[in-house]
């Protein structure tokens, strides 16, 4: 068993960072005192592919519970994946597949351990107790919760009043996610302020089973880097399986007003940094030094040290500079065509033609040097042609 670390102000400064609302705190700060090893539990459904910085900033706060001795286990909710979700959802959520469920759990995990210690560390799957409950042990967990509860929640009462849809299925979520502290027995569990009425669920179900009741770390939500609400279809966030020179021009691209909220929730920057950071700001000094060193301590974080400095030199030489990348994409597509028609030949495969029509008339793509924003302008497009697409990505024809 990992060495317990109590040193008090340490565990001030953890149950203080970027939390948002502990249930409760004088519990769980006695609890880490006590130099007990905590059972630390993290549940999530694999919806998607991708990890992103904002699933990083309850992942960042299981690692640092984890560097003072204490150990986690990641529920892949298989089972609860199948009803979904709906904390954050104004609407009802689309069904997912056994066999989707599957494949984005093998590069879940794998992301999962870039950023939590892999050695303190189990994996579970909540299909192990969930699939053996019987109507009458679901009928025990019904009981403990109330549909006045379920409908203060503020998706669902915005669509009760919206006389939108509102599945019996959804109710059961919580209930779900509740049993999985019972199954396991954990001492803390941690999520986003989205999922607070969950969290919750976990602590009032486990007395019911004659049970210590688990702590709840409620952490901040990390804003989208446009400043608007986080979100998959609003493209505005950083996967943390980026490369190095994606990751580090994702981070420089966020507005300014987040830039402090990214440094307490994604960075171990010292807060008392942090805040001559923003006096120096105050002062007039230019944000963008200090987004820098922002982008420099993310892809430190999930990559290097080494490759962190070459980002920035790169970012450095072709956004600020100007210069051409010497590691430019290359493409042997010539001829005359459409810049739409270039485009979906040689991006297709990450991009759809939606994506790259309105990268195009928003200014976002240039060949040799000039904005295209015509989408039915033809072009020659002949070796040496350089297209840039966005901010970093340079594609050559040889």
């Amino acid at each position: 068993m990992a060495k317990i670390n109590t040193d008090p102000q340490k565990i001030d400064e953890l149950l203080k960072r970027g939390v948002h609302e502990i249930f409760t705190k004088s519990e769980l700060r006695e609890k880490l005192l006590s130099g007990k090893q905590l059972h630390l539990k993290l549940g999530i459904d694999v919806t998607g592919p991708q990890i992103h910085l904002g699933h990083a900033v309850v992942q960042r706060k299981m690692r640092d519970f984890q560097e003072l001795g204490h150990k986690v286990t990641l529920i892949i909710g298989d089972f609860t994946t199948l009803v979904g979700d709906h904390s954050d959802k104004v609407d009802m959520r689309s069904e997912t597949s056994a066999g989707e469920i599957k494949k984005n759990e093998q590069t879940y995990t794998e992301q999962f351990f870039k950023t939590v210690l892999k050695d303190q560390t189990q994996i579970r799957h909540n299909s192990e107790w969930l699939k053996n409950l019987n109507f009458n042990d679901v009928i025990h967990l019904a009981r403990e919760f109330t549909i006045s509860q379920m409908l203060e929640r503020e998706t669902f009462m915005l669509r009760y009043k919206d006389q939108k849809p509102i599945g019996l299925d959804e109710f059961l979520y919580p209930l779900m996610q509740g049993y999985d502290s019972v199954a396991l027995k954990c001492d803390v569990e941690f999520g986003g302020t989205d999922q607070t009425f969950n969290l919750l669920a976990g602590r009032k179900l486990m007395p019911v089973f004659g049970l210590p009741q688990q702590c709840a770390v409620v952490m901040k939500l990390l804003t989208g880097s446009d400043g608007r609400p986080m979100g998959k279809s609003l493209k505005n966030y950083i996967p943390i399986n980026d490369n190095e020179n994606d990751m580090y021009g994702k981070v420089m691209s966020i507005v300014d007003d987040v830039l402090w909220d990214y440094f307490e929730l994604v960075t171990r920057v010292p807060m008392a940094e942090i805040a001559k950071m923003q006096q120096a700001v105050r002062q007039g000094e230019n944000p963008m030094t200090f987004k820098k060193r922002l982008a420099r301590e993310v892809v430190e974080f999930y990559h290097s040290k080494k490759l962190a400095e070459d980002a920035e030199k790169k970012f450095e030489a072709t956004v600020q500079h100007g210069e051409l990348p010497a590691d430019m994409n290359i493409t042997q597509v010539s001829g005359q065509m459409t810049v739409l028609e270039f485009l979906k030949t040689t991006k297709g495969d990450k991009h759809s033609s939606g994506e790259l029509k309105r990268l195009i008339e928003q200014g976002g793509v240039e060949v040799n040097g000039e904005k295209v924003t015509d989408i039915n302008k033809i072009i020659e497009f002949k070796r040496e042609t350089v297209v840039k697409v966005g901010k970093r990505d340079f594609t050559v024809i040889k």
